[in-house]
């Protein structure tokens, strides 16, 4: 298994969910929940954990990144001080901002660590990339609604690593108030619980899953039939987003798709039927491309324009 080809990561929200996670199909996590202050024992919140979970993840051997939040105010940012502070002092290979105040923060205070632009961050265009390079900015995720061609292009032109998402429940967006919390008395149910529920809003075949102060989509994002155009564009930095997830989602789509880059490196690609079979077992409501073809979040492009493009076929 060669890790130097590419990482594949993944978010982690406390130590409770740390400690029963298979990290083995990962190089490197995320620690903290970037949604909500609130959320049971967050990395962001509770710092003891936070230095101990940095600890875990290099006994592990992985890499370990600080995520922030999502969208901070002004009361939170001495909060984010102290966790980035604790993150440095341990030695973090990067800290992911969403918030262009934060990654002053970072770039002005803490010069000496990586910076990892969020998906938050609303980065639409090239020129918004190369601003957030000259702030420290060392890896972008684009905006979940740009298409592939748009990454592509963008990766091209600002020489940036992207952080690409192929599998989980994209982020949809962010909101200061939860609205989970007028059912607490209706569901027997309080906080931090509710949100660690799986909850679903639906209406037909659309819906979409919300974490509190956060709105993922339904269906999972799958591109595992298209691993073979984000290697070849040159992609190598890949999200599995599971945290609102339980270990055995975690662990087994890591698997999946650790397997199948690196098949994705090898001359021929082919998708296996033990890949689909877990992943599926996962998928809720149901799998989609996100907006990557330029079409809506909910659909998903499946094997016969896939195996046009790049050959692919299922076996067995």
């Amino acid at each position: 298994m060669n890790r130097a080809l590419f990482e594949v990561n993944t978010g982690i929200s406390n130590m409770k969910d740390l400690m029963v996670s298979d990290l083995g199909p990962y190089d490197a996590i995320y620690l903290g929940n970037p949604y909500c202050r609130d959320y049971e024992a967050n990395f962001l919140e509770e710092l003891d954990d936070l230095r101990a979970g940095i600890r875990h993840c290099r006994r592990a051997g992985r890499k370990v990144y600080l995520t922030t939040y999502a969208a901070p105010r002004n009361y939170f940012l001495p909060q984010i001080r102290s966790a980035i502070g604790v993150a440095a002092e341990e030695g973090v290979d990067a800290v992911e901002a969403h918030n262009l105040g934060v990654v002053r923060i970072l770039h002005q205070e803490f010069p000496s660590l990586a910076i990892h632009i969020g998906g938050f961050a609303n980065v639409y265009t090239d020129a918004g990339a190369e601003v957030l390079h000259d702030y420290g900015g060392t890896r972008v995720t684009p905006n979940y609604e740009l298409s592939l061609e748009e990454m592509e292009g963008m990766a091209k032109n600002t020489g940036l690593p992207l952080e690409i998402l192929v599998h989980g429940k994209m982020p949809l967006g962010i909101s200061d108030y939860c609205f989970l919390l007028e059912f607490e008395k209706a569901w027997g149910m309080r906080c931090p619980d509710l949100c660690q529920q799986d909850l679903f809003l639906r209406q037909g075949e659309w819906a979409m899953k919300s974490v509190g102060k956060g709105v993922l989509s339904g269906r999972d994002v799958c591109m595992l039939e298209h691993l073979p155009r984000l290697v070849t564009a040159g992609f190598r930095v890949f999200r599995i987003e599971a945290i609102s997830e339980d270990p055995a989602y975690r662990r087994d789509v890591g698997i999946v798709y650790r397997e199948a880059l690196e098949h994705a490196f090898s001359d021929a690609y082919e998708v296996r039927q033990a890949w689909w079979q877990k992943i599926q077992t996962h998928a809720k409501v149901g799998l989609c491309n996100g907006f990557y073809f330029g079409q809506s979040g909910q659909l998903y492009i499946g094997d016969q324009q896939s195996a046009a493009s790049h050959q692919l076929r299922v076996i067995g």
